[in-house]
């Protein structure tokens, strides 16, 4: 598929240029503190509080509900994605963008998304039902082990697809363009932790990062 429609790439700048509304929610940073500035936990409030005054958020949505109505899930998928672009920790339009994926067939994206969503909190009947089958199509499996503990720092919250795209590009290694990628991340890493880790396993993280290495071991 196209990368306008992959969900969280690319920009929207020509759509929504000249939009007098509220930045979105900051989330480029991971708070590496034991008693973090912000927890995940309130990260996901503040984007709840704040995605409906944005009115690019309410546009995209609007046109994205309309789409779903109407059964065409790629525009569907589109503007849900543009959603998400602005603030990627909304468990709601997480499950949207992935039932999108999903009526398409694009399972591997959709658990992705799905899988996102229950990182965020989204409730078991929500959400489950619809992971279990994609994951099923995809030859995985899917067992809630509870709910998140989200009142913890970033780092320490359960992976989400944005957040290893972030993390991704913060050590240096190559962005991972396509949700199929990470989901071996998302099945098997029980936090952002533990995906910094294993980005720092990997031989691109030294490639991309060999001066800084260098006067490491200097």
């Amino acid at each position: 598929m196209a990368a306008e429609g992959d969900g969280v790439t690319g920009s929207d700048a020509d759509d929504d240029q000249g939009a007098a509304t509220p930045a979105p929610v900051s989330r480029g940073r991971f708070d590496l503190a034991a008693l973090p500035g912000q927890t995940r936990a309130m990260q996901i409030a503040a984007t709840l509080d704040h995605a409906f005054a944005d009115s690019r958020f309410r546009d995209h949505v609007q046109r994205a509900d309309a789409a779903r109505d109407s059964g065409d899930w790629p525009l569907a998928e589109q503007e849900y994605g543009r959603a998400l672009r602005l603030f990627p920790l909304h468990w709601g339009y997480c499950i949207q963008f992935a039932h999108s994926a999903k009526e398409q067939g694009l399972h591997a994206r959709a658990e992705a998304w799905y899988r996102s969503a229950v990182a965020l909190g989204a409730p078991p009947d929500m959400v489950d039902e619809h992971l279990i089958f994609v994951a099923r199509a995809s030859g995985a499996t899917f067992t809630r082990q509870g709910m998140p503990d989200l009142d913890v720092a970033p780092l320490r919250a359960p992976p989400t697809i944005p957040d290893i795209r972030l993390l991704a590009d913060l050590v240096g290694v190559p962005r991972l363009a396509e949700e199929e990628q990470a989901l071996d991340l998302m099945r098997s890493a029980p936090d952002n932790r533990a995906v910094l880790i294993a980005f720092i396993e990997r031989p691109e993280f030294v490639r991309a990062n060999r001066q800084f290495l260098e006067i490491l071991h200097g």
